[in-house]
Formats: C-alpha cells, structure tokens, sequence
C-alpha cells in the first residue's frame, strides 16, 4: 500500500460523535459488542481523504477473579452472595463485558449459572 494511509490515535472520551459513529456502525453490521467510550482509545488508518481503512482497538475490560473464601466457610452461601454482589455492580457500571479465569469447576459452574459463556477462542496473555 503506497503512503496515502495514516495513523492516529482516538480516544473514547474525546472522539466525536461522528468519528465514533464509524466504528460503531463496523461493530453493528458484524455482531461485535459496541465499545465503552471511557475505556477505549483506538487506532485507526484512514486514507488521504479521510476514509477509515482499518482500525485496532485497545479496550479495558474488567478482569473479576480471583474468587476466595476460607477453606472452613467453603460450601457456605459467602461465594454465591459475593458472586452475587459483583454481578449486580458489573450491572450498574454498565461494564461493557467482563471476564474470569474459571481454574476449578465450582467457578465455571456459578459463572454460567450467572448468565457468563465459556470463550471457545484462543485466548493469549503478554507478561
């Protein structure tokens, strides 16, 4: 591709309606999840009239793990009330989306008792 493609960065909690009216509509038309403007900046090209050629974006997603409760209390109702109360504030944050690491099976259990679906994608970490 030749020079006429550039770079910029757009943050959410800057962007204006209309540059972020472009992603949205993008996100729409493939079933993607819209993106929480507060918590997004993306990076877009666009060609030399101002055309979006492609975009990646960098999103915060809230990570809610991990869930602990003292070995003699475990089978009490203290993990399914705390699960319980995180979800409700996941609700009203409006979070966009969330996620866990299930590493046993009572955890997998009560996320999907609680509405969250197993990720089939391959999933990568940077440390």
């Amino acid at each position: 591709m030749s020079g006429d493609v550039t770079y910029r960065w757009i943050d959410g909690p800057t962007a204006t309606k209309e540059e972020w009216d472009r992603f949205e509509d993008i996100l729409v038309a493939r079933g993607w999840m819209s993106l929480n403007r507060p918590t997004s900046r993306v990076l877009v090209a666009e060609d030399e009239h101002g055309d979006l050629l492609g975009f990646f974006v960098m999103q915060l997603v809230p990570h809610t793990e991990p869930l602990w409760v003292r070995p003699s209390k475990r089978g009490s109702e203290i993990a399914e009330i705390l699960a319980d109360k995180m979800l409700t504030f996941m609700l009203e944050v409006q979070a966009r989306g969330w996620m866990l690491v299930a590493d046993n099976p009572i955890v997998a259990k009560m996320s999907e008792q609680r509405g969250m679906t197993r990720v089939e994608s391959p999933v990568y970490v940077a440390k």
